[in-house]
């Protein structure tokens, strides 16, 4: 039996961030050396996803692709000195000869035309949307691509659009193009397969100039509609962000927040073992790989054994499974310390010659100590779930009283940022 695993958890971080300097500073060690693109340039993922430049420079007539590492991970691009970009820099899906869609680095892939229906990722594409969507917090600390389409009718969904970070100590100027787009469906306009969703682009540096374009667009499908759009944020200290570029869609434009990656102080729960057979660290981080085959011998239920770090023990783990149509679970509490606890939880039915995804989540109430920054009436927010899969950043979601989901952009952003280390 092959079996697909990506973890999930729910991260909440309450604790108002410090005052900061206005001085950036990337963290490029310079290693990489200078990066100079006049013409099509492709760049080999480092198995970090982290590039360390002095300077980089993408001429008017260059175009900077990127080639996946085995980790799928989004691209980081750091540098010590100026980022000039009046060329085109894509993080997007690639369009193969037979038509099929690879995601962006750091993006998720449509689902298959027969075994896996749905789209890959936390907001794949399913039954009821079709189209991918993008789900992860809008710091983009840590990032994440676009997820995949559903695939319907013999024809795969559309991947999801990669994503990337660019931070410079100095400056990023932009009079080119940068683009994190999602595809549209395997073969357009047939059926009602998904279009992948737009991936997620980030500038960070001393001083941000955009007059280019800045594109994170899902696929589309005239039949069910484009899959849904990523996020694009540019950050800068105050009075050194100037944009009067184009951006689909719209930018979010932001005071600088100079991390790069998620703290060490960053919740996460991990799948241990399934069955007694350990899980690797890096399970879920490939889109569309299998992370642990088990035995078919394996008689029901397999335990699934799983480990918390930043959620207070009690808390519910449950699961969400996708290929394994009739199989059931028991879910599991929490026990240990809020720095580590651990649960058991039992899985029963699962289709032993198809490949499985479970998603492993917990949700949590709103805790007092956030009603400041809670929006009253209609926005309220009741709940919190935040996904997260190994060698992948988290995924929120908030929901209110009735269990309706509100979208992030809904909530202000004093409420969104105590969800960031």
């Amino acid at each position: 039996m092959k079996l697909t695993l990506a973890t999930t958890a729910l991260l909440v971080f309450w604790a108002t961030s410090p005052a900061r300097a206005q001085t950036f500073s990337s963290g490029s060690t310079g290693a990489d050396g200078e990066l100079v693109c006049a013409s099509a340039c492709v760049v080999q993922l480092p198995e970090s996803g982290v590039l360390n430049y002095t300077t980089v420079s993408i001429g008017s007539g260059g175009t900077l692709l990127f080639r996946t590492n085995l980790r799928n991970t989004p691209v980081t691009i750091l540098a010590q000195g100026t980022v000039l970009i009046a060329g085109a820099v894509f993080v997007d899906r690639r369009i193969d000869a037979s038509g099929a869609a690879t995601p962006g680095p750091g993006g998720y892939s449509g689902g298959g035309p027969s075994t896996v229906q749905n789209g890959f990722g936390p907001g794949g594409g399913n039954s009821v949307d079709p189209n991918g969507r993008w789900v992860g917090p809008f710091s983009l600390v840590p990032i994440t691509g676009g997820s995949g389409g559903h695939g319907r009718g013999g024809v795969r969904g559309g991947a999801g659009g990669g994503a990337i970070v660019i931070a410079s100590s100095a400056s990023i100027t932009v009079t080119g193009s940068i683009s994190a787009n999602g595809s549209y469906p395997e073969r357009l306009f047939f059926e009602d397969a998904g279009g992948g969703s737009g991936g997620a682009i980030r500038l960070v540096a001393s001083s941000v100039s955009v007059t280019g374009s800045l594109d994170a667009l899902g696929g589309f499908n005239s039949n069910v509609g484009g899959g849904h759009p990523g996020v694009i944020r540019l950050e800068a200290p105050a009075g050194s962000l100037s944009f009067t570029g184009s951006s689909e869609p719209a930018a979010i434009l932001s005071p600088i927040n100079p991390d790069i990656f998620p703290g060490v102080g960053t919740a996460a729960l991990t799948i241990l073992s399934m069955g007694g057979y350990p899980v690797s660290s890096y399970s879920g981080s490939r889109p569309n790989a299998v992370d642990l085959l088990l035995p078919s011998q394996l008689s029901d239920p397999i335990n699934l054994v799983v480990r918390s770090r930043g959620i207070a023990p009690g808390t519910h783990v449950t699961l969400n499974i996708s290929g394994s149509s009739s199989a059931t679970f028991t879910g599991g509490l929490l026990s240990g310390t809020t720095d580590s606890s651990t649960a058991t939880l039992a899985v029963s039915g699962l289709d032993r010659t198809a490949v499985t995804q479970l998603f492993v989540y917990a949700t949590f109430d709103v805790p007092s100590s956030a009603a400041s920054s809670n929006p009253l009436g209609e926005d309220h927010v009741a709940r919190v779930r935040v996904e997260t899969a190994p060698g992948q950043p988290a995924q929120y979601a908030f929901y209110r009283a009735n269990g309706s989901e509100i979208e992030a952009k809904r909530l202000p952003s004093t409420f969104l940022t105590q969800f960031v280390p």
